[in-house]
């Protein structure tokens, strides 16, 4: 396990391989998308980042979208190198928090939660997107464990 690893052990529990799907609502509830999802996370010993995430959306139509997103420990937190930015902690023994813009497009803020549940086979993520500070989109995340 890296040094950066250590100091942050709930990520570190939960780096890996996880699957699940990602369901977005409007914010008044309405239905807007729904598609599968595969999350990798890593804490890399190569010295190319402090931690790693790759993301893989699947829709049933066949379409893709890949990113790989890397962060590097600074100020007690995970901070975002490129797609995104921001960062991100934990704030208790099973619950990370984000915080975060988009480099492309800094109107739209995401604050997202991750609860991993106490076995570390389960996790839950909650989104919430904001389009110049208002609410336009929730998104509900479900995943298991796949490999550790």
């Amino acid at each position: 396990m890296s040094d950066i690893a250590k100091l942050y052990p709930v990520l570190a529990r939960g780096c890996g391989e996880w699957t699940g799907h990602y369901t977005h609502l409007g914010p008044d509830g309405e239905f807007l998308d729904t598609h599968k999802v595969d999350t990798f996370s890593a804490f890399p010993t190569d010295g190319s980042a402090d931690f790693s995430l790759r993301i893989v959306n699947t829709w049933e139509d066949g379409r893709t979208a890949e990113f790989t997103m890397v962060a590097d420990h600074r100020d007690d937190r995970l901070v975002w190198r490129d797609r995104v930015v921001g960062w991100m902690k934990e704030i208790d023994d099973r619950t990370v928090y984000l915080n975060f813009t988009y480099a492309d497009d800094p109107s739209v803020r995401v604050c997202e939660m991750i609860q991993f549940s106490p076995d570390g086979q389960t996790r839950a993520r909650t989104w919430h997107w904001f389009k110049d500070d208002i609410l336009f989109k929730v998104t509900l995340t479900k995943e298991e464990r796949i490999k550790a």
